[in-house]
């Protein structure tokens, strides 16, 4: 028998509303989005949690409350002794600032959130030694600790090309500076 798979995300109800649009047009610029339907993910994500948390507030099982909270922690989305209700105060923004992508770009092995992005597509970034090729990774404090980012190497011909250049630019300034005197 083949497994169906579920929907991994839930899109919104209503079709067109501005505020909405707008939020999710700036986490797709902030964060590097490919599309919108990372962002309902993250939300997704966010509502499981959240709704479990809810669940787990009203029930008397400790175990399963302490198993969520450490699992929060596991992923960085609360501190250490964090409670419940922290998991409620979480946030989208939360849940997409644990992505390797955004990881990547915040240590500063790449200058904007989209050439982050292509360095994890492209195979260059490693996680405890493994190669992961995807930018929407959740990074757990362990890993975070982790990545290495092998950058890669300019080719022959782009060297060549940028020599081309380096020496033209030179010849201008010589010229400008000449000219000025």
């Amino acid at each position: 028998m083949v497994k169906k798979l579920q929907k991994q995300y839930e899109t919104p109800n209503e079709g067109w509303d501005e505020e909405r649009i707008q939020d999710e047009h700036n986490l797709i610029e902030e964060y590097g989005l490919k599309n919108k339907r990372e962002v309902y993910k993250a939300q997704s994500q966010l509502r499981s949690i959240r709704r479990e948390a809810r669940k787990l507030n009203a029930a008397e099982d400790e175990e399963q409350k302490e198993d969520l909270v450490n699992k929060t922690q596991r992923l960085g989305l609360t501190k250490s002794g964090a409670a419940l209700e922290d998991i409620l105060t979480l946030r989208v923004e939360d849940f997409l600032n644990r992505r390797l992508q955004t990881a990547v770009n915040r240590r500063g092995y790449s200058d904007t959130i989209r050439e982050a992005r292509q360095l994890v597509s492209h195979g260059h970034v490693y996680v405890d030694g493994q190669k992961v090729t995807i930018p929407s990774y959740l990074l757990t404090t362990t890993e975070e600790k982790n990545i290495e980012v092998e950058l890669p190497e300019p080719s022959e011909e782009e060297s060549e090309d940028s020599d081309e250049s380096q020496e033209a630019e030179n010849q201008e300034t010589e010229e400008n500076e000449e000219g000025e005197e």
